[in-house]
């Protein structure tokens, strides 16, 4: 009772929290430019879906077997292939991917089989603002090239 009446009237609490500040105020402050400047992104940080290609040929990767489409929690993905006559594997006709109600869980990128290039990544683009829903939605095109980075100007 009495140590807490002299911890009250001597603002023990208030010392201690601005001992925690004046440690920290020496430091400098860091800012990014950001429409200039970048910044840099952590080594597993979950950006934008994208689908790679064969870094040799060029050839697509993905083999259409629908299991990021089965994996999305949120069932934003769709494709669909055909078979070519005489050939093993499918080749991929579209891929829509709707980013506006995506959770960047990255459960689909988990779940791609193709060895030993993914096909479909999480890439480490961040600035995913547009100005309509439809731009929202990234076609196979999209998710090869990559969206257009539009520089700001005033």
């Amino acid at each position: 009772m009495l140590k807490d009446f002299l911890r009250s009237f001597f603002l023990v609490d208030l010392a201690k929290g601005l001992w925690v500040t004046l440690k920290y105020t020496p430091q400098p402050a860091f800012t990014f430019q950001y429409p200039s400047e970048r910044r840099p992104v952590a080594p597993r940080f979950r950006g934008v879906l994208r689908l790679q290609v064969e870094p040799d040929s060029g050839a697509q990767v993905c083999i259409v077997c629908d299991q990021c489409a089965k994996a999305c929690p949120d069932d934003l993905i769709s494709l669909g292939g055909h078979r070519e006559p005489g050939m093993k594997l499918k080749a991929l006709d579209y891929f829509d991917f709707n980013l506006s109600r995506c959770s960047f869980c990255g459960l689909c990128s988990e779940v791609c089989p193709t060895k030993p290039v993914k096909a479909l990544i999480m890439s480490e683009d961040y600035e995913l603002g547009t100005y309509s829903r439809d731009a929202q939605i990234l076609r196979i095109d999209d998710m090869y090239d990559g969206l257009p980075i539009t520089q700001y100007t005033k």
